[in-house]
């Protein structure tokens, strides 16, 4: 029994993640203060960008990362780094934020459990049973001179016995968990570098605790690099 309800469990919690992809020869270490971005809420899921954001929010200042949000599209990093290179003149001067290491998460799934009613019909279509009896009854009879001859006679009955078919309807319950998913990139707004990127996502019984894990999951390899 202790076995069967470990399997549930783990059935319901479950991860997945990739190998992050490091910029090579930078010091993370000089990182300071990282800017979160709003995170576009997923697909017919109000809110849930929001959600995100403020778990990432908990998670890098449990590392010691001091955290600046804003209230401002991405676009700004690629305005921010034209202007570093002269092409445009921007007027807040490339000082889009008080820091210039951005995290930008996008969110690949994010779906709440879910418990399904499916109904299932079995039909039986019947059945037709035939029984055949056989019976041989003895015949006498007497030839010219009076002796006696017996032969036997074979008679044969066949029954067919039909049942009538059936419907029989019932309903099974299924449970889809929460599952999020997410890709996040740190990027130099300086120079608009992809310093590091990684994604994870990751099953569970309830949404709270898979927005937890996930965003932890996401983002624990960062905290090496950034101590």
């Amino acid at each position: 029994m202790r076995r069967v309800l470990a399997f549930i469990f783990l059935f319901f919690l479950y991860s997945c993640a990739d190998k992050p992809v490091v910029k090579p020869d930078f010091d993370f270490t000089s990182i300071e203060t990282i800017v979160i971005y709003p995170t576009p809420d997923f697909r017919s899921f109000a809110g849930s960008g929001t959600i995100i954001n403020k778990s990432i929010v908990y998670q890098l200042m449990k590392m010691g990362i001091n955290i600046v949000e804003r209230e401002t599209t991405p676009a700004l990093i690629k305005e921010a780094s034209l202007s570093q290179t002269g092409i445009t003149q921007s007027e807040f001067d490339v000082k889009i934020t008080s820091s210039n290491f951005v995290l930008l998460c996008t969110l690949t799934e994010f779906k709440d459990h879910q418990v399904i009613v499916v109904p299932i019909r079995t039909r039986n279509r019947g059945s037709s049973v035939t029984t055949v009896e056989t019976i041989n009854e003895p015949i006498i009879t007497k030839d010219k001179i009076g002796n006696e001859i017996v032969h036997y006679e074979t008679t044969t009955t066949e029954t067919t016995t039909t049942q009538k078919g059936s419907l029989t309807e019932r309903e099974s319950v299924e449970y889809i968990s929460s599952r999020v998913g997410m890709t996040v990139q740190l990027i130099d707004v300086a120079n608009g570098d992809v310093l590091w990127t990684n994604t994870y996502w990751y099953t569970s019984i309830s949404l709270t605790n898979a927005v937890h894990e996930c965003v932890y999951g996401a983002l624990k390899p960062l905290e090496q690099l950034l101590n």
